[in-house]
């Protein structure tokens, strides 16, 4: 777990500003917080921060002009918006304006936690500017000695084609002591890679089969409620029929400064690491990065 992210809660509900501000230090995080829009901004104006948690419904300024102020005023700063619930549309208008991601209102601490580290990793990417540096020729020797193989890790969430949609959702669910998935891989019984499949689609597949049901109204649904409603015709559609089949990889025998480009090209946190076709597991742009540095901290 990343400690001392700098982060700024935004919302006017006292108690919610209280509690979770309580929970993030518990877990030795830098937490100021604010009230409205214009006090955030005030603030941010005489303070830097790595990461703002921004609720979208606030009286006067709302959520998403807040986030527009933001990205205009202080750029390099990831935002994270807050909504009481999952929808699509709350979703959307957030990423249009340039919002990292969303949360749902309540939410559980971890994934509160993975999405910060995610928006923290995303910003040191920008930050460390590997894209434009330039390394020593004995330096780049060095890391270009290291492959992914060599940092590759097994651990990679992955589900196959011919699971259900209620499979996946289970497949999220964190398990003790795991970390929170944001996206699960898709393979076929070979291990081939075939494509992925983030919470947001599954959202898109059965949204619209439950309101044609009368399951729900309008596009809000959360995953305890589709759980609990069963699987129903929603349910038992395959992942290979949803998935996203535009997933990048890189071989494991690519060298990390290889993959360190690779990814910042292609906007990528994670990289599924692939042998033929067949997934091996996967590395983060952050820890990638991590090794770079202290190599190039060793050779100075």
């Amino acid at each position: 777990m990343t400690e001392g992210i700098k982060i700024l809660l935004v919302d006017d509900e006292k108690d919610f500003l209280k509690s979770l501000t309580k929970r993030l230090k518990r877990r030795k995080q830098y937490v100021k917080t604010a009230e409205s829009g214009p006090e955030a901004l005030a603030q941010m104006e005489n303070e830097s921060f790595d990461v703002v948690i921004c609720d979208v419904k606030m009286p006067g300024m709302d959520g998403i002009e807040v986030l527009q102020e933001i990205k205009r005023r202080f750029p390099d700063t990831e935002v994270i918006m807050l909504t009481g619930h999952a929808t699509i549309a709350s979703g959307l208008e957030g990423v249009r304006f340039g919002a990292f991601d969303y949360l749902m209102k309540p939410t559980d601490i971890e994934i509160i936690m993975a999405k910060l580290e995610a928006a923290y990793e995303n910003k040191t990417k920008r930050d460390l500017k590997i894209r434009d540096a330039e390394f020593e020729r004995d330096r780049g020797l060095i890391i270009e000695e290291i492959l992914l193989k060599d940092v590759i890790n097994r651990d990679v969430p992955y589900i196959y084609a011919d699971s259900s949609l209620a499979d996946a959702v289970r497949a999220f669910k964190k398990k003790p002591d795991a970390p929170v998935a944001e996206k699960i891989f898709v393979i076929n019984d070979s291990g081939e890679l075939l494509g992925k499949v983030r919470r947001r689609h599954i959202l898109e597949a059965v949204v619209p089969i439950f309101q044609k049901e009368k399951i729900i109204a309008g596009d809000d649904l959360t995953w305890k409620e589709f759980l609990n409603k069963g699987p129903g015709p929603a349910g038992t559609i395959p992942i290979g029929e949803i998935m996203n089949r535009e997933v990048k990889s890189l071989g494991a025998d690519s060298h990390i400064l290889e993959a360190v480009k690779f990814m910042i090209d292609n906007n990528l946190a994670v990289l599924p690491v692939v042998e033929g076709r067949k997934l091996l597991g996967r590395v983060r742009m952050y820890n990638l990065l991590l090794v770079i540095n202290d190599i190039m901290a060793e050779a100075l």
